[in-house]
């Protein structure tokens, strides 16, 4: 979900994929595969770019929440206890 929500904000899977240190091949590969699971394709390629289709703008707002809550439990148990 996080890739996605790179992918949206850069407006790009090259640009994304550089941004998370990943190939790009890795990335679209990444994305398909979210996409065949949850039966929904989020972007549209084009030669000229990614576009959001409707469904995925959708998807990216729960996305972009469940994101945000991962950030939140990070910052708040990340270094409070060793394991």
């Amino acid at each position: 979900m996080a890739y996605a929500v790179k992918i949206a904000e850069t407006k790009s899977i090259n640009k994304a994929a550089a941004e998370l240190y990943i190939s790009q091949p890795a990335l679209s590969g990444a994305i398909r595969d979210l996409e065949r699971e949850i039966c929904t394709e989020i972007f549209i390629r084009t030669n000229k770019g990614i576009r959001i289709t409707p469904d995925g703008e959708e998807f990216l707002t729960y996305a972009r929440k469940i994101c945000e809550l991962q950030n939140a439990i990070f910052q708040r148990f990340k270094g409070n206890k060793e394991l």
